[in-house]
């Protein structure tokens, strides 16, 4: 029987207790849940550990602890901060890169907004939600960052004042991803554009602040297809 895992921010080993309303609820009415079952409680200060369920009321729930699962050692894509810069684009995809790039060990996405962006607003509140939900599903113990929106020119800026590999997708870049160069860097920054892609001089700005163009296929590829691309590759 498959043991589902939950994501605890308020909770540590030294006092299994929660009061977190919604997952109570989720527990209570949505799994069904009973005491004496079994389920797994994670975050990236404790690490994953298996509990059995001792009781639960309408404001709080407690939990025996059984075993450790995970140590915080075991967070591996700390050994590569990856960053995807991702352009704003339509919901549904955007949802898609959150809850793919969760999934590969990404640790942050900074949303940008180019010339080419077509909207600028994002739903934050369902974004962390599909973050928790991925992070649940994926067996990572921390989650996602999702950052405040920012423009090309303040990504150039803060991309300036960094070490590590830097990239971005470009149909004219070459097809090459340069894995020994990112094998040696711990931080890998990825820049992916909006639909459309980027305009000549947002490319030519990227290019003279030595951000690589990396073209990963001959064939034009839409912004969610590239970014999950990029984020697969330069996550491993």
């Amino acid at each position: 029987m498959k043991i589902h895992r939950f994501y605890m921010e308020n909770i540590d080993i030294s006092n299994l207790v929660t009061q977190e309303t919604d997952f109570i609820h989720q527990l209570k009415n949505v799994f069904r849940y009973k005491p004496g079952q079994i389920i797994h409680v994670f975050n990236e200060m404790m690490g994953e550990i298996e509990v059995e369920i001792l009781n639960f009321t309408k404001k709080d729930m407690s939990f025996k602890f059984i075993r450790q699962i995970k140590t915080i050692d075991d967070i591996e894509h700390k050994k590569r901060h990856v960053t995807l810069y991702m352009s704003i684009i339509k919901n549904s995809n955007f949802d898609l890169i959150v809850e793919k790039a969760t999934e590969l060990g990404v640790s942050t996405i900074i949303p940008i907004i180019t010339e080419r962006t077509v909207k600028n607003n994002l739903n934050i509140e369902r974004l962390n939600k599909i973050v928790k939900e991925a992070t649940e599903q994926s067996g990572r113990l921390d989650l996602l960052k999702i950052e405040n929106t920012i423009s090309l020119d303040e990504l150039i800026d803060s991309l300036n004042k960094i070490e590590g590999y830097k990239v971005f997708g470009s149909i004219e870049g070459k097809i090459d991803f340069d894995y020994n160069n990112a094998k040696l860097s711990e931080d890998i920054s990825i820049v992916i554009g909006p639909e459309g892609g980027f305009t000549e001089g947002e490319i030519s700005k990227l290019v003279e602040n030595k951000i690589t163009p990396i073209c990963l296929n001959k064939n034009v590829l839409r912004a969610e297809t590239a970014a999950i691309i990029f984020c697969c590759i330069y996550s491993l």
